[in-house]
Formats: structure tokens, sequence, C-alpha cells
């Protein structure tokens, strides 16, 4: 990332973002090693079939509601080298295991030689729960969540028994945690995490390399949409960001920022017209 934003992240949550000497250094230095890097890189045999460990699996997969818009987008599974993969995000949260408790129970069964088991953090079809903080107010809830992936996912309208012989019209709405797949692209010539980098990281640092992923080859018409990624000229360069870089102390750092949260506003208001 450019000198400017990399001294904003280093100095935040101080306001205004001012970096001190320390930050100034480790910001140089990092760019010379950068910089100073000669190895070619090297992409190929990045992928590679998911075998028939993952037969069953995939079968379960493939009719998935939610896998539906990557059959359609000509997507396929396949297995990943991590060591290869190009980085396209600037900043990746890595307390994503904090607010995930599905996900905690199954990194430490993780292994490289069982495929199975990386592809139920990779590609879960199993959703996770939602852990909500609700507050009720007049004709209104106000929903609270960690988790990033929360979503409506639909409404519904059903008969309600009030009591004491009054009925009446239930509506409301539906809220899930959607499943979340590692994904990788080919995007001018060259291969990017798209999407999953929590996961994958957290499967690097436990020395995991190869995992199963969708992938997808996009056209030379298509953009490779991730909000905030780093620009054409950095990730196409001589020099492009790796997925291991994350996890480098001379071209990363670990910084703590806020907590994020979403929030769902459901409310409902009672209006009176005359006329039509």
């Amino acid at each position: 990332m450019s000198e400017q934003d990399a001294h904003t992240i280093l100095a935040f949550p101080m306001v205004p973002a001012t970096p001190c000497a320390e930050h100034l250094q480790k910001v140089k230095e990092a760019h010379r090693a950068v910089q100073s890097r000669t190895d070619r890189l090297d992409q190929t045999h990045l992928l590679s079939d998911p075998g028939e460990g993952l037969h069953d699996y995939l079968a379960a997969l493939r009719v998935h509601s939610c896998y539906k818009q990557y059959i359609a987008s000509d997507c396929s599974v396949r297995v990943a080298d991590l060591n290869k993969l190009g980085a396209v995000q600037p900043v990746v949260h890595v307390d994503h295991w904090d607010y995930s408790e599905y996900f905690r129970k199954l990194l430490p069964r993780a292994r490289q030689e069982d495929v199975l088991s990386l592809a139920r953090i990779t590609l879960p079809i199993t959703t996770a729960e939602v852990a909500v903080q609700p507050e009720q107010q007049k004709n209104a809830w106000i929903l609270r969540f960690t988790h990033p992936d929360t979503r409506i996912v639909g409404h519904f309208s059903a008969p309600v028994n009030l009591g004491a012989g009054l009925s009446g019209m239930g509506y409301g709405f539906y809220v899930a945690v959607l499943p979340s797949f590692v994904q990788v692209v080919c995007y001018r010539g060259r291969y990017f995490l798209k999407d999953g980098y929590h996961r994958s990281l957290a499967l690097l640092e436990r020395g995991i390399t190869r995992i199963p992923v969708i992938f997808r080859e996009l056209s030379e018409s298509h953009e490779l949409e991730v909000e905030g990624r780093f620009p054409d000229a950095t990730i196409l360069g001589p020099h492009p960001p790796l997925l291991p870089d994350y996890l480098r102390d001379d071209v990363a750092a670990v910084v703590s920022h806020l907590a994020s949260q979403k929030t769902i506003t459901i409310r409902a208001s009672e209006e009176r017209r005359w006329g039509l």
C-alpha cells in the first residue's frame, strides 16, 4: 500500500492518525523489503483436482442453494496452493475466529492429508448459528451481530392466535448467517484469493498449504470485484503481494482496530391516509 495509507493504518486508532518515528521507519523497511525481492512469481501447478475423497461432499454442495450462483458463473471446485496465491486485500481482520464458534470447532481437526476436514472449513454446507443481541423498542427490533455474513434472507406471513378470541396476521423476516466460500480467481493471467482470507490464513498458520476452493477464470472483460482492493498496478506488477506476506514481519504488521458490528433494524409504522 502507499506510504500514506500505511502510516494511517499503523497510527490508528489515534485521531488524528499521526504516525510516530517508529511507524515511519517500519513502512520504509517494508517497502524496501518488497522492492528487493528477486524471486520470479511462479504460479505453475497452483491448482489441482480435489480427488475422490470429496466426491460425496461436493455432490451435497452442488445442490446447496448458496452454490447455485457459482454454477451459473462456470465455477469449479479445485485445490489451491496458498503459498502461490496473490493477495488483493490491504487489510485482513484476523480475529474472525473470535465470533465464529462453528469454525473454531473445526480448525483443530483440520489436517492436510484429510481433504474433507478442510472442505468443511473452506466450502461449508452447514451454516453457523446466528448470535444476536436484540433490543426491543416500540414497534421495532434492533438486532446487532458480530458475524459479517449475517443477512436478511427472506420474509414470511402467517396467521397468529392472539388469545382471548383474537386472531391476526404475523409478518416478519428471516435472518441467517450465509455460508461463505473460499474463492480463487484467475485475473489477467494471475491467480488471486478473492474471498476467504481469515480461514486461509488460519490454515496457513497451521502449516496447511493446499485447500479446496471455488475457482473461476475471469474473462478479459470482467473486473476483479473486491471492495477496497489493491490497484492493478500493484497486484499485476513485478512485486505483487502474496497471501503468505500477511504472516511476515518484514512486510506486514499486526495492528489493533476497533471491532465492527452489523445492525439490522426491523421497524413497523402506522400511517393513516384519506382517499386512494
